[in-house]
């Protein structure tokens, strides 16, 4: 899709005159589906309750005519008849005649105190038992029931105010309302009361929520709009209803006129797009497929010919000046690049001298002979003081200070160049300056590596020598005469610890032996087929008395482990081991320490777990470290060098293997995992 318009200009320009021809009979025939239909829709609903407004006028206007002209009849001398047997005629005539002057489906009753009708406009009514209940309820002289409304007036004596000879009803049929609603094909119109679902009009019925005073719905048919009746019907709600179809008629037709012209417009469209767009994009055609041409033949001295005085010619003219441009521009770079392969050759040739040489002197010298053949100029030479130099081209060199991390003055080489050709020029050796520095700093490096080597060579030979002699030479003493000479206790507990400190020290100085021959690379594996739960057996059985005098459950679970032999080296393997389950057993005040050996088709596990004093994360991660320690209250009691978990360390990777930890945190104990692959 979006490849038709990214590869042809054509494409593009024919897209953007479609959409700009189609863009505004787009929009008018939107607005027309749209916009219009909700205008009208919403003067439609304007209009309804413009409609609604007025016929509840003359409903009120009516009931209110009503009320005065019942009113008005039970204020007539001629009601004082009521108070006779037999009710004069003229009452009778009375009530008829009004009934008639209304002109509707009503009856004038005249009921005396015993609610008995003693005079009616429907004769066949008369002496019948009138329903108290209607005139006791009866709320401000009127009482709805269904859809009947009865209007009551009291009835007083003309010779006495006072006396109350009876009431007089009106019964009016609230059908009668229905001259007030309209009766069109294209509208509906009826009045309901929601509470009892009697209506007043057309029978139909429109599913609304009569929840407000006044509101518009608006469905798939109808626009619909209700309002409440105030007054005496003020449950009552008149219900317009406008058929959708009808009137929108005039916008249906208008919009099926659009989309049948649409056709005719969007081929006109197309036709004059594709024939401008064509027009425009031939030219440019024309010159790609020559341009495509000069670069299939590299010859970028060809000039393109000018036919025309529009934008063409002008993009055309700007062509040929680029061409030559072009062609000069690849020539100088041409030569730029020949100049930059040589100088690069000759920088890696340099590097690669440089980077022979073994002292500080060499490197200069070297490096001095190096740029001579770079700049034919044997007036070089190397400045070792700090002060301006006389030479205007010259680069100077900064060496590393370990001691101080920082860069110090080393010297600076003059280049016998009046001054650089340009920045590149300078930039250049700027870069063999470097090559010189980072030399100088490796030869430095080395120096200082070497006598650091050789210092810590000289200080473990010693310790070996000056260190252990007179330690076995304190041990044995210390063994004599706590075996041969007769001691005070006091006597020999301090040889007891005479001794004790003598073998601590020197299991101290195996440890840093151990740990130097591993990092000069002097401690080698050697590899045997062993019995491993012989050897996990053995420490075991060493380290159970340990256990036994700090009052710790120690347990050997071999339950998971098929007993073969396995390749690797029994001592290692062992240390290991002991150092695991001492480091446990030191660290665990109370509770448990239990040593386990499982396998599995690849690996042989030793896991040994313990209630002791637990790890912290941030903790575990430097355990490993030589000469390493947690502080801890356990760790004030059992001084070490901390190298056991890091010899461990070191001789499991010797191995193929590894020692890992783990713990919940403070408090929580810790499980030492050494894992060796399982070879046979």
């Amino acid at each position: 899709m979006f490849d038709f318009f990214q590869k042809s200009l054509r494409n593009k320009l024919l897209v953007t005159f479609i959409a700009i021809g189609f863009l505004p009979f787009l929009t008018l025939l939107i607005y027309t589906l749209f916009l219009s239909e909700t205008k009208i829709v919403n003067k439609i609903v304007t209009e309804q309750f413009d409609r609604t407004s007025s016929v509840i006028k003359l409903i009120t206007n009516h009931m209110d005519s009503l009320k005065k002209e019942v009113d008005f009849i039970s204020s007539l001398d001629v009601m004082d008849d009521i108070l006779a047997d037999d009710i004069d005629k003229r009452v009778s005539r009375l009530l008829t005649q009004k009934s008639n002057d209304l002109n509707s489906d009503n009856t004038f009753m005249v009921i005396n105190n015993d609610f008995t009708i003693v005079s009616s406009s429907d004769i066949n009514s008369t002496l019948e038992k009138f329903d108290s209940d209607k005139v006791i309820n009866a709320a401000a002289g009127q009482h709805i029931e269904g859809k009947t409304l009865y209007m009551f007036s009291k009835i007083y004596a003309s010779f006495d105010k006072t006396k109350e000879l009876g009431f007089l009803i009106l019964k009016y049929n609230l059908d009668n309302l229905d001259i007030y609603l309209t009766h069109q094909d294209s509208m509906h119109s009826y009045i309901v009361n929601p509470k009892t679902e009697f209506s007043v009009g057309e029978n139909i019925s429109f599913d609304l929520n009569f929840n407000k005073d006044k509101d518009s719905a608006i469905n798939s048919e109808d626009v619909i709009v209700y309002k409440r009746i105030p007054s005496i019907l003020q449950d009552w709600y008149i219900v317009y209803a406008v058929d959708k179809s009808i009137a929108l008629a005039f916008l249906y037709d208008f919009i099926r006129f659009m989309l049948y012209i649409s056709v005719i417009i969007i081929a006109i469209i197309i036709y004059v797009s594709v024939k401008y767009s064509k027009g425009i994009v031939k030219p440019i055609e024309e010159l790609t497929a020559i341009t495509d041409d000069i670069i299939n033949n590299q010859n970028y001295s060809v000039q393109l010919d000018v036919n025309s005085h529009d934008e063409i010619a002008i993009l055309t003219h700007s062509f040929n000046n680029m061409l030559k441009t072009t062609s000069s521009a690849l020539d100088r770079l041409e030569e730029e690049n020949k100049l930059r392969l040589k100088r690069f050759v000759q920088l890696i040739e340099v590097f690669n001298t440089i980077i022979q040489t073994k002292d500080e002197n060499e490197c200069i010298n070297t490096s001095i002979e190096q740029i001579k053949l770079l700049t034919n100029k044997s007036d070089l030479h190397f400045q070792k003081d700090n002060f301006k130099h006389t030479d205007k081209a010259y680069i100077s060199l900064f060496v590393t200070d370990f001691e101080n991390d920082k860069k110090v003055y080393f010297g600076s080489i003059g280049l016998g160049l009046d001054d650089f050709e340009d920045e590149n020029e300078k930039k250049f050796y700027q870069s063999i300056a470097a090559m010189i520095t980072l030399q100088l700093d490796r030869i430095r490096l080395i120096d200082r590596t070497m006598s650091a080597s050789r210092a810590k060579s000289a200080f473990i030979s010693n310790m070996s020598h000056e260190l252990r002699t007179p330690l076995n030479a304190i041990i044995g003493f210390t063994q004599f005469m706590i075996t041969y000479e007769e001691l005070t206790d006091d006597q020999q507990d301090t040889m007891a610890n005479i001794e004790s400190s003598a073998h601590y020290l020197l299991g101290m100085i195996n440890e840093i032996l151990d740990i130097a021959k591993i990092e000069a690379g002097k401690m080698e594996a050697r590899i045997e087929s062993v019995s491993l739960l012989d050897l996990v057996t053995s420490s075991y059985e060493m380290l159970t008395p340990l256990a036994n005098g700090k009052d710790l459950e120690f347990n050997l679970i071999t339950d998971k482990y098929d007993d073969k032999k396995y390749k690797t080296d029994p001592k290692m393997f062992q240390q290991i081991v002991i150092n695991l389950i001492s480091n446990s057993i030191k660290f665990t005040k109370e509770g448990f320490v239990s040593l386990e050996l499982v396998n599995d088709e690849n690996n042989v596990f030793v896991k040994v777990k313990d209630s002791g004093i637990g790890i912290s994360q941030e903790d575990m991660k430097q355990l490993f470290n030589d000469f390493t320690q947690v502080e801890n209250v356990m760790q004030k009691q059992h001084k070490g060098t901390g190298l056991g978990l890091s010899l461990s360390k070191k001789m499991a990777n010797i191995l193929g293997g590894d020692v890992k930890l783990q713990s919940e945190g403070i408090g929580h104990g810790t499980t030492s995992i050494f894992t060796i692959a399982a070879i046979k």
